[in-house]
């Protein structure tokens, strides 16, 4: 039999099975590392090699499919020549000895280098790998489907269906995505999508300015006690209401009303001609779907009511950008400026109309949030009374000293962390 086949053309032809081998390994573990999103950009600015890996990796199970097939076979063969040339050379103890040997060179040289390559430069290798999968995909699609027939039916019998929401990225991986896979991307830009991402998490009631504090203009008050609020307002609108705000009249659009009054001239029967309708939302919304609500309802501002109907707080477009990009309007800088807090030894001096979520994102902190939005109200719905000057108690990991108190709320407390980690409790 030796006589019959020469040698040299079986070694050439098993070290050209050892390269495919390798070829098969590298590419299959260089187009199933690759970059997804990286691939589908290319692709997108017109990279030939990254469109065709796009469609291959929409239907990975065909490209596997083939990548097997390939592989299988030129392993199956590579190892029948060994067995004749290791009958030839050496006989029976050489077919062992033979076997050995191809499964030592192919495990060091067409598998782990081929693929250690291929997941430190997948992206290199995948692209031009692509030209050579796509066409050979296409043509053998009898063979894809003969295997994923059987490949189904094992499937079934273990109870098994492949998911199709592998590929849907949850919030919280899109920002491991940005903040890890993204180094590159500058720190403001970084914060603008983590704020675009956080807008699902954030509600109309967590950024609202709430009930007491929302200045407006009163019918039934003096000309000239509403000519000093639109003076002084910083604002593009007002609400206007009759003795209460729950009693809302409508809206004034100031840039309009100034562009056509003489405010030397004020009187309060004109604001009822640049009035508009109010707008009423709930407290519950998502920031991101009341961004939504306000681009298709054309309107800027929004009422904020609870289930009853009654008004909680007053929010407008402006303030969603505030989550987005951080703070811009003067304003909003000035007010973040009086509720920071300030140093005092190892304490912090807080205004207790603080919100808290705006002071844990601003100091870093991580003072509980759960139905009060602001210190008082924390500190109210634990007590359920106005504590005394002096008086001590722990929130989270915070010890408060209240400093100061009216007559029906909390002024100012001392905030200090003191880093234990117990559930929220009242101690004197």
């Amino acid at each position: 039999m030796g006589d019959d086949i020469p040698l040299e053309p079986l070694f050439i032809l098993l070290a050209i099975l050892l390269i495919l081998s390798a070829f098969f390994a590298a590419t299959e573990t260089a187009l199933m590392r690759v970059n997804k999103y990286r691939i589908r950009h290319l692709a997108r600015k017109g990279n030939r090699n990254a469109v065709l890996a796009e469609k291959l990796l929409k239907q990975p199970e065909k490209l596997i499919a083939f990548i097997l097939f390939g592989n299988n076979l030129v392993n199956f063969v590579a190892a029948s020549i060994v067995g004749v040339i290791s009958m030839e050379i050496g006989g029976p103890t050489g077919v062992a000895v033979g076997t050995i040997l191809l499964t030592i060179i192919v495990l060091l040289i067409a598998e782990s280098p081929p693929k250690t390559l291929a997941a430190l430069f997948p992206e290199k290798i995948a692209l031009p790998a692509s030209r050579f999968y796509y066409p050979m995909v296409k043509i053998f699609k009898p063979l894809y489907f003969f295997i994923n027939f059987f490949t189904n039916i094992i499937l079934k019998l273990l109870g098994s269906q492949p998911d199709n929401n592998d590929e849907k990225l949850s919030i919280d991986q899109l920002k491991t995505l940005i903040s890890d896979g993204m180094t590159k991307t500058s720190i403001d830009r970084q914060k603008i999508m983590m704020g675009v991402l956080d807008l699902g998490n954030i509600t109309v009631e967590d950024i609202m300015l709430p009930h007491n504090e929302i200045v407006g203009i009163d019918l039934n008050a003096s000309n000239q006690t509403n000519r000093k609020i639109i003076e002084g307002n910083f604002h593009s609108s007002l609400p206007v209401y009759s003795d209460v705000l729950d009693n809302l009249k409508g809206v004034l659009d100031l840039n309009e009303f100034l562009k056509d009054v003489d405010l030397s001239s004020f009187d309060n029967s004109l604001l009822r001609k640049y009035m508009k309708k109010a707008y009423f939302i709930p407290e519950k919304t998502t920031l991101s779907q009341q961004l939504v609500e306000f681009k298709n309802n054309n309107q800027k501002t929004g009422f904020a009511v609870d289930e009853y109907g009654n008004i909680q707080g007053l929010i407008t477009i402006e303030d969603i950008f505030e989550e987005i990009v951080g703070d811009y309007l003067e304003e909003t800088k000035k007010l973040n400026k009086e509720i920071r807090p300030k140093r005092v030894g190892d304490y912090f001096v807080v205004n207790a109309s603080s919100n808290i979520r705006v002071l844990n994102k601003i100091m870093g902190w991580n003072i509980p949030v759960d139905e009060a939005k602001t210190i008082n109200g924390a500190i109210l719905e634990n007590l359920g009374y106005i504590p005394e000057v002096d008086f001590e108690f722990k929130l989270g990991e915070y010890l408060f000293t209240i400093i100061s108190t009216k007559e029906n709320a909390v002024e100012t407390v001392k905030v200090k962390n003191i880093k234990d980690n117990y559930k929220l409790k009242v101690v004197s």
